[in-house]
């Protein structure tokens, strides 16, 4: 078996997690694309040209509430610019001699889970911080192939699944990035005071911005 190959097939089997957490994410993305009224066109090239998770959900809910393109366009950006420190971190990562087209080919097709899977794989490789493009060919390409197959899966069966168990489909995402990081937590006491800072950082400005916007009935009995 020569290397490349090797390389190959073993991003195929780095990306199993990901993919299975693809799977339900995207057949909701479907669905939901579906229950806004888009085309099957529309919701298929959402999740073939965006490929971003979050920013699908909200341009789809911005197209079907008839927003400028713009608009759509500008906040996408916004959303996405954690990409831009993402893809900084990762280039330290790829192998210099990697032409600009596969650059942008593998800058296209990095997610955060991608991105995690790759880091922690490179804690096991002797050549650490140089990944080969065969890897992360087979890394990225089985997410996105998955991503397109289940979106269409959604769309087909938009008129079969109930509305209401849409977010019960959404779960596995969590367990997926809740997979990716317990393992970093267990190796190192510094990654869990930072999620445990996270946690609580969240749950405070959660507590505090709904607070305002949700005060509590009082009772007139």
């Amino acid at each position: 078996m020569t290397e490349p190959i090797r390389q190959v097939k073993k991003g195929i089997l780095d990306s199993v997690p990901i993919v299975i957490g693809y799977i339900p994410a995207s057949i909701t993305f479907g669905l939901v694309g579906k229950a806004l009224s888009l085309s099957d066109l529309e919701v298929f090239l959402l999740s073939a040209l965006v490929y971003a998770g979050a920013s699908q959900f909200i341009a789809a809910k911005l197209m079907a509430a008839g927003t400028a393109a713009p608009i759509i366009l500008l906040l996408t950006l916004i959303i996405n610019l954690r990409y831009f420190f993402i893809s900084m971190s990762f280039s330290s990562r790829l192998n210099r001699k990697s032409r600009p087209f596969h650059k942008g080919l593998v800058g296209f097709g990095l997610t955060e889970e991608v991105y995690a899977v790759s880091m922690m794989s490179d804690k096991n490789r002797k050549d650490a911080g140089n990944h080969s493009l065969p890897y992360l060919l087979g890394l990225e390409v089985p997410p996105y192939a998955v991503t397109l197959i289940s979106t269409y899966a959604g769309i087909l069966l938009a008129g079969y699944i109930p509305a209401d168990i849409l977010p019960a489909l959404n779960t596995s995402l969590y367990a997926l990035l809740i997979a990716l990081v317990i393992p970093q937590i267990r190796r190192n006491t510094r990654n869990l005071a930072i999620c445990i800072s996270a946690a609580v950082s969240s749950w405070l400005l959660q507590s505090r911005l709904s607070g305002p916007l949700h005060p509590p009935e009082i009772s007139r009995e």
